[in-house]
């Protein structure tokens, strides 16, 4: 795994790099300002696997740092984990807005710096397979537009849509918020018919219904708090985190409008063989995470990918991403 680590102490840096190469990550870069960090990456031919960021740094902030790392191609996905001073865990949500995976607090403890870069490294996979996956299928699309090998049950992210992000990171979204209760909406999205008509669509026209969902759901949704997921077989998960409630039926006919204009544009379907339907999966306006993330998987049922999968096992209080890590 390639780190890059951004901080303006010079002590805490190497401090820090030399506790990184002690628990066995050695291909480390750093940089003191958030301009270096941007000038390194950008001369350097091979991406980083995972960025650590401070978030109070003079001139340009690690939030600011985030942000701007977030717009690069190679980087819409990559897993940014802050590191934050008790005085500064209130930016933390700024943070999350923009694009930050996780975050570490100071002073860093060793063990707890140990499990945020293995959940980093689950990342770094999970971000792999689905970079291959979609290569795979780009593939199989433009050489075989009718195999059997296309499944219902296949993720996909669209990097360009700022806020959609893989389900996992969704509940990592969930998990960072910590113990207490939240406000937040959490939606379900279906595209009702879609399994049906999948047998009559060559894989493009498939793909091309989900994007345009996508993008749809990405503009008409709020651009802040917002993290979209799409989990397979025509469902969307949606979690926004702000005050204000999104209400489901005014939800609902914006996109369905939206929707009906792109099908007779593109002169795919009737109309009337989709319809996407706009569900509250609380009607509560305060949840806990672990709320949030036990409705999210009734609705789901399995994680799509190009299997089906049983979503795993989520810990309240320690190494709470993907099980127990050691």
């Amino acid at each position: 795994m390639k780190i890059m680590v951004v901080d303006d102490e010079k002590l805490f840096t190497e401090f820090l790099i030399e506790n990184l190469k002690e628990i066995g990550f050695i291909d480390i870069a750093s940089a003191g300002s958030g301009a270096e960090a941007l000038r390194i990456i950008a001369s350097d031919p091979d991406p980083f696997d995972c960025f650590l960021l401070d978030i109070k740094m003079p001139e340009m902030d690690g939030i600011q740092l985030c942000s701007k790392i977030r717009e690069l191609p190679d980087y819409r996905v990559a897993p940014i984990i802050m590191i934050t001073s008790a005085d500064a865990r209130t930016h933390m949500q700024d943070a999350f807005d923009v694009g930050a995976t996780d975050y570490l607090a100071k002073p860093i403890e060793i063990m707890e710096l140990r499990i945020r870069i293995q959940v980093a490294m689950l990342l770094v996979e999970m971000l792999r397979s689905e970079a291959e996956s979609r290569s795979a299928l780009r593939t199989l699309l433009k050489t075989s537009p009718d195999s059997s090998e296309f499944s219902l049950a296949m993720r996909v992210t669209f990097s360009q849509i700022p806020s959609m992000r893989d389900y996992f990171q969704l509940e990592n979204r969930l998990l960072r918020l910590g113990e207490g209760i939240y406000p937040m909406t959490l939606l379900s999205i279906e595209i009702n018919g879609l399994q049906k008509l999948a047998t009559r669509l060559d894989q493009n026209e498939f793909l091309s219904i989900i994007h345009s969902v996508s993008r749809i759901l990405g503009k008409t949704l709020p651009l802040r708090g917002t993290t979209l997921s799409y989990v397979g077989y025509g469902k969307f998960i949606c979690l926004v985190v702000i005050r204000n409630q999104i209400v489901p039926n005014l939800l609902q006919a914006r996109i369905r409008d939206s929707f009906a204009a792109f099908i007779a544009r593109n002169k795919l379907i009737d109309c009337a063989e989709l319809q996407l339907n706009v569900s509250a999966l609380s009607q509560k306006r305060m949840l806990t995470a672990e709320d949030a993330i036990g409705l999210s998987r009734r609705y789901i049922g399995v994680l799509g990918t190009t299997k089906d999968m049983d979503l795993p096992r989520i810990f309240r209080k320690q190494d709470r991403l993907f099980g127990t890590l050691k």
